[in-house]
């Protein structure tokens, strides 16, 4: 199906093939790239607990070997056609992406294809296995991953969107190969699947060699549990003497993935946490009560979080998380003025609109509308969203979804609990 161009330069497109993949395209004439993706909508949260780690694992493992190349074929490809080609994994997706001049795209959406089918075998298994476990251990070295995968587990509790991306050096020694083959027959098939391009390409073309490349894959399902998440309210502080920052994640429910109000919620987030102008920008950052406090939405499906993160001095931490509470209670009186909301609502438009130039995002953008709701959103629609903002919706919002005083509060760092509670 072909939709009526939003712009005088984009031509949207979706199709679906029988076996159940998806399709999604801009076409945007006077680009010279094309960016092609497969996204697989499993992640952390569709594992078990045993088994805790395998959709990153299998991310790895389709680089080792595809059904007719080798891990060195297969760089070796995306080398010569000169592209920016990346994998990732997390809580509700896998994806598989690669941008490549316009000629290229036909061999780069063959690799791709390829890779979401990938061998599985036990040697490669094996060796992946000790590249995951050091990956692991480099991650307990960073502050800013710590401080979240604790905010996630005492936040989740025992929701699946609490579980670590990576596993653990536990769940990854323990799983077998077996355990990811059955995981991929059931989380891989082509239902579960969407494709998008983004840039200059013939999409008469594109739907032929996807028809024919996945001609064969099994239709499989698309279902997730979704279980629901129940809120309690917590400080912990995890005091690691290793690092030099104390940071925090503060953190209360907000909207799912497919709510309509998520750019009121992108709004407030910038109202209160953008990295220029925000409220704690000048509360904690212009006054050197922090190096960074910023703010920030995340949807998932079913669930969702405001979250707040700091970063600051020891010395400084007790104060500075009081401000960071103080301008979370202030925000929930409502206190918004129509400067504050047009300043956010012209960055988040500047920023949409400047991404909106680069095949990158749009790829990506094209996976969030229809993942969030059913349908591709051009530009001007976003732009439109996002201007159809209201004080009034901020308000109704912060009724609907408070941002105090219930938290969950998290602190990673060398402070002492005494010193912070």
């Amino acid at each position: 199906m072909m939709t009526a161009p939003a712009r005088q330069d984009s031509t949207f497109y979706t199709h679906q093939l029988p076996n159940g993949l998806q399709l999604l395209g801009q076409h945007m004439p006077g680009t010279v790239s094309a960016a092609s993706i497969f996204w697989v909508r499993t992640g952390t949260r569709d594992e078990t607990a045993r088994t805790m780690g395998v959709s990153h694992f299998l991310e790895h493992m389709a680089f080792r070997r595809s059904q007719t190349m080798t891990q060195k074929e297969i760089d070796g490809a995306f080398e010569r056609m000169g592209a920016e080609y990346n994998a990732a994994t997390w809580l509700e997706m896998t994806y598989f992406w690669a941008r490549v001049l316009a000629s290229e795209a036909p061999r780069s959406i063959q690799i791709l294809s390829e890779l979401t089918h990938p061998m599985l075998d036990q040697d490669d298994f094996d060796q992946e296995r000790l590249v995951i476990l050091e990956e692991i251990a480099r991650f307990k070295d960073q502050p800013a991953q710590i401080l979240f995968d604790h905010f996630m587990e005492d936040f989740f509790r025992s929701h699946p969107l609490s579980w670590e991306t990576l596993g653990t050096p536990e769940t990854i020694k323990e799983l077998t190969v077996e355990e990811m083959r059955e995981y991929w027959n059931r989380r891989y098939g082509a239902s579960n699947m969407l494709f998008a391009i983004a840039g200059n390409f013939d999409w008469d073309t594109v739907v032929a060699q996807i028809g024919e490349l996945t001609s064969l894959w099994d239709s499989g399902t698309s279902s997730r549990e979704i279980i629901p998440v129940s809120f309690e309210s917590s400080f912990n502080v995890y005091t690691d003497e290793r690092f030099a920052q104390e940071q925090f994640a503060i953190g209360t429910p907000s909207l799912d993935r497919s709510d309509p109000r998520y750019y009121a919620a992108a709004v407030l987030a910038t109202i209160l946490g953008d990295d220029t102008g925000s409220r704690l920008f000048w509360a904690l950052h212009e006054t050197g009560l922090a190096e960074s406090a910023t703010s920030n939405v995340m949807v998932f499906e079913g669930a969702g979080l405001f979250l707040t993160h700091l970063s600051t001095e020891p010395g400084q931490a007790a104060k500075a998380l009081e401000t960071v509470r103080s301008e979370l209670a202030r925000l929930q009186t409502g206190d918004i003025s129509e400067d504050e909301l047009d300043r956010a609502k012209a960055k988040i438009i500047s920023s949409v609109v400047i991404g909106g130039e680069s095949t990158n995002d749009r790829v990506m953008g094209l996976i969030r509308s229809w993942l969030s709701y059913h349908s591709l959103e051009t530009l001007h629609d976003l732009r439109q969203k996002i201007e159809a903002v209201t004080v009034d919706d901020l308000r109704e919002l912060l009724a609907a979804y408070p941002v105090g005083p219930d938290q969950v509060i998290v602190a990673s760092g060398p402070a002492a609990a005494e010193s912070l509670v």
